[in-house]
């Protein structure tokens, strides 16, 4: 009964504020909701909405709702630096910010409720159930992180991995006779994958207008990679100095094959020191066994014997 009694009064106390605050911000929710109507529909007529599906005209908008609610509860900052990893992840071209929100949400929520729903089954204990509840949405929350963050990790090896053979692609367009736009351009239709796509993204850019050096840059940005942030760096300098685009493209790709080799040369010279604790801890005492047992057996009956 005092479960029951408790909640009645979150629920009222939340359907009285909600109520306030929505009295107080209906100007402003009306104005929202009219460019919501703009963007997202346009001008349509009734026949037009009435021949929508179902989930067209009653889930869609609930699941705009549900993601403008959840936009608006972080702080800004909270949700440019998740913007910001989105884009070093690559998930941005398959959803929005919003979408990704409205996932991790979901997520957490019918996770935890599942479990939480499970262990009161199981127990009756209320403490206990929202312990776990609260312990599967962190536990959710941080999952969702580790995974953005591996994600980010194999992005960045596979633009590291690419970057080589499409800085070839480059100079040899280059050194062909087309611009370095035009090359990108050739990158873009002749080459796949994650670096490719970041080409084709500062393209549009500087189709729509953006300057050269700042779509570049903005590239660099996204990616998060030191070589490749080198490479835009010696192009943009070459750029302003004035300097032959095929000498700098030529030179920054051998440099970037002299560094793979000293990458590669450092993590050799780091495998016998990895090596040591797996033949200390596991090797050494098979060996030891297989060498010294039967010794150890021998000794063990003859000083037997001689008891």
């Amino acid at each position: 009964m005092l479960y029951i009694i408790v909640i009645i009064l979150f629920l009222s106390t939340f359907l009285m504020l909600y109520g306030i605050l929505l009295i107080l911000g209906k100007k402003r929710l009306n104005i929202e909701k009219r460019i919501y109507d703009i963007q997202d529909d346009g001008y349509q007529g009734k026949e037009d909405r009435e021949n929508k599906s179902f989930m067209e005209r009653m889930l869609k908008p609930v699941y705009h709702w549900i993601t403008r609610m959840i936009v608006k509860t972080p702080p800004s900052r909270n949700l440019e630096n998740f913007h910001k990893r989105l884009e070093s992840a690559g998930l941005l071209k398959n959803g929005t910010k919003e979408k990704w929100l409205y996932i991790k949400g979901m997520l957490m929520l019918i996770i935890a409720s599942s479990v939480g729903a499970l262990i009161y089954t199981e127990t009756g204990n209320v403490i206990l159930t929202f312990l776990m509840f609260l312990f599967m949405l962190l536990f959710v929350n941080v999952f969702f992180n580790f995974f953005l963050s591996r994600k980010i990790t194999d992005r960045k090896e596979g633009i590291l991995k690419d970057l080589p053979y499409t800085l070839d692609l480059i100079t040899v367009s280059v050194e062909a006779g087309l611009s370095f736009d035009g090359a990108m351009a050739r990158v873009v239709s002749n080459i796949q994958g994650d670096l490719c796509d970041e080409f084709g993204k500062s393209l549009k850019e500087i189709r729509m207008g953006i300057e050269r050096k700042i779509a570049l840059r903005n590239m660099s940005n996204r990616c998060e990679v030191d070589e490749l942030s080198m490479f835009i760096t010696s192009i943009i300098q070459a750029d302003e100095l004035g300097v032959s685009l095929g000498k700098v493209l030529r030179i920054e790709s051998e440099n970037l094959r002299e560094h793979r080799k000293q990458v590669v040369r450092e993590k050799a010279m780091k495998a016998p020191v990895k090596m040591l604790f797996p033949l200390v801890f596991f090797i050494f005492p098979a060996i030891f066994i297989i060498i010294l047992g039967p010794v150890l057996i021998q000794m063990m009956d003859l000083f037997a014997g001689g008891l």
